[in-house]
């Protein structure tokens, strides 16, 4: 059964323009996030990819941020593996999938997100 869908797009140049970086990264990202991005060519893309992940999966579990859930309880490896802690583990059942696909071009990251239980 189909739990629920996300879908999120960010313009990737909102990344390369950002005045302090580490700091507003730090917001969303976890530190092995942080350095797994920097060994990438395209990094700004990369950490664009890596924001609407966390925002099509907050939509897809209909939470935000005002409701107790939070950036970092989302863990996303180098392989776009997703694990989950926290508040958002609460929402898990034992068999619950979490499905991602993330494009991206030139300017925008997109990605989607199907949670299936």
């Amino acid at each position: 059964m189909i739990r629920g869908i996300g879908v999120d797009i960010a313009d990737t140049e909102r990344f390369k323009k950002v005045k302090h970086k580490k700091k507003f990264l730090k917001q969303f990202l976890t530190d092995k996030e942080i350095s797994d991005a920097e060994n990438k060519t395209r990094e700004n893309h990369h950490w664009a990819t890596l924001f609407t992940i966390k925002e099509a999966i907050f939509k897809a579990f209909k939470i935000g941020l005002n409701l107790g859930s939070y950036w970092h309880n989302i863990n996303i490896n180098k392989d776009f593996n997703i694990i989950l802690s926290g508040y958002i583990r609460e929402f898990l059942k034992a068999d619950t999938k979490i499905y991602i696909s993330q494009s991206c071009s030139k300017r925008y990251a997109l990605s989607f997100v199907l949670v299936q239980e």
